[in-house]
């Protein structure tokens, strides 16, 4: 970790501020996690959950702040890459350097994401802030969950202890949007009320300890099911096509009244040689009030770009990313259902 330089400053006789100056260039890193798909699911087309990830880090990496032209700020995406379609992944590294201009990279080991994080230092950089979109289970986040290559895709403590503070600068952070990443006993449904959670021995603790940085992360289980949108979201955006169409008429019906009013009025006023005459018991139509809400009609746009790539792509590929994060699922019962902040012990 940098050591930053310091200097006070005062905003009123009570309350002091601390100007903190790093001395790198930063990085903000999303890490996306290969993808399980049953067999029967892909079968069928049903390649929504597949999706998740990276639609997730899509959204993610639209937060950062904006990469720099002198690349002092860096927005960066990395994928690793087994079981996703070339073509897919083509796609999403046009939409990642082009549309949110950051970097883009493809990893076929845990290795190389170690391997990014020791080169920080040497290359005058520091990780400011990292996201990791994944399954997991406790102990590991499994960029690789079921699929042949999961041994050397897993994030384990081992890996974890191999992120040094060096790498990471001075206020950092790290969400893990995996499972269980902060819980250190292996409960599945429930942790008892004199069971104690270890948290101290979760992998969000070992990344706090090795880095220097706050890590977040879930005691439970995470839940990706409002990647696009709430159940109640989802079916606004079944109607949202017909009340679209029905705004379209009515606005295509009120420019032709307010036409035929404009017109009368000026041939009045002209025969009235006056310009300021009115038509009488008549007044200008109203504008419609559209039923399809700015919020709608968004949830709609980003609804239609899925299916566009959908039909090109056979995937629900989101550019603008998923509509909501993820959030605590309900299980293990008996620890927080919410992120969790670890900070270092040291």
């Amino acid at each position: 970790m940098a050591t930053p330089k310091k200097k006070q400053g005062k905003t009123s006789d009570q309350h002091g501020t601390t100007q903190v100056k790093g001395t790198l260039a930063q990085d903000y890193v999303t890490v996306v996690g290969a993808s399980y798909i049953s067999l029967v699911a892909n079968i069928r087309g049903q390649r929504g959950n597949m999706m998740n990830f990276i639609n997730q880090g899509i959204r993610q990496l639209k937060s950062y702040p904006p990469s720099t032209q002198s690349y002092s700020i860096q927005r960066a995406f990395f994928i690793f890459k087994d079981e996703y379609d070339p073509k897919l992944l083509a796609e999403v590294k046009k939409i990642v350097t082009e549309r949110y201009g950051a970097e883009y990279r493809e990893y076929d080991s845990i290795s190389q994401l170690v391997d990014f994080v020791a080169t920080r230092k040497r290359r005058g950089r520091e990780i400011k802030q990292m996201d990791f979109f994944s399954h997991g289970v406790v102990g590991s986040i499994e960029l690789g969950y079921e699929l042949d290559k999961r041994d050397s895709y897993r994030l384990r403590d081992a890996q974890a202890r191999m992120f040094t503070p060096d790498a990471f600068a001075y206020g950092a952070k790290i969400y893990s949007y995996a499972c269980r990443t902060g819980l250190g006993i292996n409960a599945d449904l429930k942790v008892g009320e004199n069971e104690n959670p270890h948290y101290e021995l979760s992998l969000a603790q070992v990344m706090a300890d090795a880095t220097g940085a706050a890590v977040w992360a879930f005691p439970r289980r995470s839940l990706y099911d409002q990647t696009y949108g709430t159940d109640e979201e989802r079916a606004t955006v079944e109607k949202a096509p017909a009340k679209l169409e029905a705004d379209k008429a009515a606005s295509r019906a009120y420019r032709k009244k307010l036409s035929d009013y404009q017109r009368r009025l000026s041939a009045y006023r002209a025969a009235q040689k006056d310009a300021n005459a009115q038509l009488s018991n008549e007044t200008a139509p109203a504008a419609p009030v559209k039923t399809l809400s700015e919020r709608d009609a968004a949830l709609l746009k980003q609804a239609q770009g899925r299916e566009r790539y959908k039909d090109t792509l056979g995937y629900p590929l989101d550019a603008e990313g998923a509509i909501h994060g993820v959030r605590s699922g309900n299980t293990p019962d008996g620890v927080p259902k919410k992120l969790c902040e670890y900070k270092p012990a040291k």
